[in-house]
């Protein structure tokens, strides 16, 4: 099973406003539901009380903040806490597998590294002037189309068909930071009439 780095912790504890005991019992949930290893979540739940929050109460408030899924009937106090039957929000599972850094890696991979302004190659992959790392872009990028998958997978068609266009000439980061994809997207819907051309085609 694939566990998230520090960075991607971080990400994901803002996107769903979990804290970090959340996040550790929620790992440690889906340790055990991927390869049936309660030696974690028997040592979790050996832990003293000053060291952990109440194991109904963490599940009440991650079925708030609709990280585990409605559908799951939290035990009443007294009952027994079978781990297996905790049903989880399919957009964080896929949130805590394929985390914002990836999305963000997929888009700068896909980019393209040069645009032609007037005639001459210029690189475009750039982000450095903006961020002070990839990783920092990764982020922002995620954070920038609230963590959805099904956003990013839209940002990508219109990458590949602004690609094929040749309308890709602004940086990587300027086209994350103004959101220039709502232009492809007007341009490729033939919304042009409020559009400048010239905006699309600057660095």
């Amino acid at each position: 099973m694939h566990t998230v780095d520090l960075d991607e912790q971080l990400v994901l504890m803002e996107k769903y406003h979990i804290t970090s005991d959340e996040l550790l019992f929620l790992t440690i949930l889906l340790l055990l539901q991927d390869n049936e290893d309660y030696t974690c979540i028997s040592h979790y739940l050996s832990l003293p009380t000053d060291c952990r929050n109440g194991i109904r109460e963490t599940l009440l408030s991650l079925q708030e903040k609709e990280v585990i899924t409605k559908a799951y009937k939290v035990p009443n106090v007294g009952q027994k806490f079978i781990p297996e039957d905790v049903t989880l929000n399919k957009n964080f599972m896929k949130n805590f597998y394929r985390c914002s850094f990836d999305m963000g890696k997929e888009l700068f991979e896909n980019y393209p590294m040069f645009g032609l302004i007037n005639g001459e190659p210029v690189g475009i992959r750039s982000v450095s002037k903006k961020f002070d790392s990839l990783e920092d872009f990764y982020r922002y990028y995620g954070k920038s189309i609230s963590w959805k998958p099904d956003k990013h997978e839209y940002i990508m068609e219109l990458v590949s068909w602004a690609k094929d266009h040749n309308l890709l000439v602004t940086t990587l980061a300027n086209f994350v930071i103004d959101h220039k994809w709502e232009e492809l997207e007007a341009l490729r819907n033939g919304e042009i009439a409020n559009i400048d051309f010239n905006a699309v085609r600057q660095l």
